[in-house]
């Protein structure tokens, strides 16, 4: 079973996330809850989460 790639646009926000991130890392992000929120990114996590196994923790 292969994963599913990532939406482009989900793919863009992570990677200006990180590129954010790397340039500063003092950087606090206090408003992502509009950008996680969104209904790509949830879509995207749903299509993830549906395709995975479930991982049991002891």
């Amino acid at each position: 079973m292969s994963l599913p790639t990532l939406l482009e646009s989900v793919q863009k926000l992570q990677m200006a996330l990180q590129a954010k991130a790397k340039a500063e890392p003092g950087y606090r992000f206090y408003s992502l809850w509009d950008k996680v929120y969104r209904r790509d990114v949830l879509w995207d996590a749903y299509r993830h989460c549906r395709t995975t196994p479930p991982c049991i923790n002891s």
